[in-house]
């Protein structure tokens, strides 16, 4: 994200939930903001595969047999 969506998101998302980013703290917010979507990235650019499972439910699936 550009630093200027990173910005506009930071001021949306303060304001829909009714919090106030003192100024000193504003800079650190919008560093974090930008690290938290640079990680949100290379997490879902990954594919999943039916091994992956949501921790909220568990089914097993048989392991894949290497080809080795």
């Amino acid at each position: 994200m550009e630093k200027s969506a990173v910005s506009a998101y930071v001021d949306a998302a303060a304001a829909a939930l009714g919090l106030r980013i003192a100024a000193e703290h504003r800079p650190g917010v919008i560093t974090f903001v930008t690290l938290a979507a640079q990680m949100a990235e290379r997490v879902l650019a990954e594919p999943l595969t039916p091994e992956d499972e949501s921790g909220s439910v568990f089914e097993p699936v048989a392991p894949r047999r290497s080809e080795t």
